[in-house]
């Protein structure tokens, strides 16, 4: 195991303690980093304590050239937590993060309180790897200028501007001015690899762990048949729908989303 030291991984550790109030991890997906929660921790904080952070290979975080597989992200997130000297947490991911969290509380128990799955399934589907690709390949990095890139992703993203504007926030500026991606891209594509290889269904059958599956109703990367057969995997299992949403739930209907969380940690906490 060579996880990412506290010290090297950005996060932030929002809220304070609050008897009977467990804290709330916040893990985003492929690409992503932890203000991508923005709509999300200000809805929590003020009750329980929220942690979010950038995972190893994106935004402010270290960025190893290898080590990439749900395991080492899980890895990286149990030492942060005992660092912090956090206990029990409600699990959340999104995507990618879905199945960094569902590890996680495969290897850590002891840490797990719950488990929310954001439009993050389990069923393998090697087509992402070709996606996440050609998606990142396309992109002609690096750009001079922030108005340059704002162009591009307008003009070639006009059918999905959410995308488009959340690659937009994953360009920062380097040191020679020009503007590159805030995540290590060689790490993404592993992320996705890894990802995809993991057992995930065997391990979501064998949990047993309150689990809340968040589905977006116009997603394509959790189909409604998958959505349905995770919920049936076992009695503990609650699967909710969120309407007008993509991909990205938490961001697209973030009142919905954060609505039916609370409702889930409320219906945990109170047993």
């Amino acid at each position: 195991m060579s996880i990412v030291p506290p010290d090297q991984l950005h996060y932030r550790l929002l809220g304070t303690p609050t008897p009977g109030k467990h804290p709330l991890v916040l893990l985003h997906g492929v690409m992503g980093f932890a203000a991508n929660w923005g709509k999300v921790w200000p809805q929590f904080q003020e009750e329980r304590q929220v942690l979010v952070l950038d995972q190893r290979g994106h935004g402010r975080s270290a960025k190893p050239a290898s080590g990439y597989s749900p395991t080492d992200y899980a890895d990286d997130l149990k030492g942060l937590l005992d660092h912090l000297g956090l206990a029990a947490c409600h699990i959340v991911g999104h995507s990618m993060g879905g199945r960094v969290a569902l590890k996680f509380v495969e290897l850590h128990p002891e840490n797990s309180l719950s488990l929310t799955l954001e439009d993050s399934g389990v069923e393998t589907n090697f087509d992402r790897v070709g996606w996440l690709e050609g998606l990142l390949g396309d992109v002609p990095t690096p750009f001079a200028e922030r108005a340059a890139a704002k162009e591009y992703f307008d003009k070639n993203f006009q059918d999905d501007p959410l995308t488009g504007s959340f690659l937009n926030a994953n360009l920062e500026t380097k040191e020679d001015g020009r503007l590159d991606w805030r995540f290590y891209k060689e790490g993404m594509f592993a992320s996705i690899r890894e990802g995809a290889t993991m057992e995930s269904a065997k391990i979501f059958q064998g949990l047993n762990l309150p689990t809340l599956v968040v589905r977006g109703g116009r997603s394509a990367h959790l189909p409604a048949a998958e959505a349905n057969r995770m919920a049936a995997a076992r009695p503990n299992v609650k699967l909710i729908t969120v309407e007008g949403a993509g991909h990205f739930v938490h961001a697209e209907q973030s009142a919905a989303f954060n609505a039916a969380l609370k409702e889930f940690l409320a219906e945990v906490e109170a047993k």
